[in-house]
């Protein structure tokens, strides 16, 4: 699904708390006081994916959630795994579950951070910092992926090596949503269109460069048949070195953007 934009070009965030399924609430209940264990100084947790939208399809999607302090805090991917687990087994389930800290002073003045949080979230807990985020129109700044393609090959590329298959199938397909929501993002200022959904990224970027959809197709492909990593990394590859050539002539001034949401969870 597109994300809709209002009348002045500015995209309209569909997520609400009221949209989230019964099955997913005492997941999110369970993370929200873990996080309020962890952290004394807990402002907000914010829900956002599919799950806030109303679109998640339990046993296939997984849960997003974004916690805010008041205070910068050091990176903790240790409690961070911890709670998944904690949680998925109170739950009796095997959820994927996607837990992001940040702070308040960070979504509020980083445009990067702040996106999420004003286009894509649902509050579930706390107060909410979206009303003190400008809005967001198709450009630049509403990019999550495009400035970034070669830190995050370069990341999975070097934590494959060695990692269980499991492991190193995760990181692959983390990889191979971002590369095709970049593909999205190179081509969205031009069609003001925005949408995450990989399908729909994919399409787009076909519309633009014909000559690389199939390329893209075959990216695609391995979010459901990924039978070879090393092979599949190759044909990652080729496709972000070409992405970024073109990037560089359409937005030859950005630099990587750096921001929590960032993580590969490595």
């Amino acid at each position: 699904m597109f994300i809709p934009l209002d009348s002045d070009g500015h995209l309209i965030n569909l997520a609400d708390a009221e949209k989230v399924g019964p099955q997913w609430r005492p997941l999110i209940e369970s993370l929200v006081d873990e996080c309020r264990l962890r952290y004394q100084d807990l402002a907000s947790v914010y829900i956002r994916g599919s799950v806030a939208t109303g679109t998640a399809v339990w046993g296939r999607s997984d849960i997003d959630l974004i916690a805010v302090t008041h205070q910068e805090h050091a990176f903790d991917r240790v409690w961070m795994q911890e709670a998944a687990d904690r949680t998925r087994s109170r739950h009796s389930t095997v959820v994927d579950i996607d837990l992001a800290i940040t702070s308040a002073t960070t979504i509020l003045t980083d445009r990067k951070s702040g996106f999420y949080i004003k286009t894509q979230s649902a509050l579930v807990y706390g107060e909410d910092f979206a009303p003190r985020i400008a809005p967001y129109p198709i450009d630049a700044e509403a990019f999550s992926h495009l400035f970034n393609l070669e830190l995050d090959l370069k990341t999975v590329c070097g934590a494959v090596d060695g990692a269980t298959e499991t492991f190193a199938r995760t990181l692959i397909l983390r990889l191979v949503k971002r590369v095709l929501r970049a593909g999205l993002e190179l081509v969205a200022e031009r069609q003001q269109e925005y949408t995450r959904d990989p399908d729909m990224c994919c399409d787009l970027f076909g519309k633009y460069y014909p000559e690389k959809a199939a390329a893209a197709r075959n990216i695609l492909a391995l979010m459901s048949e990924l039978a070879d990593p090393d092979d599949a990394l190759e044909s990652i590859e080729s496709l972000i070195d070409w992405i970024a050539i073109e990037r560089s002539r359409l937005y030859p001034l950005e630099l990587p953007k750096i921001a929590f949401i960032d993580d590969l969870g490595v």
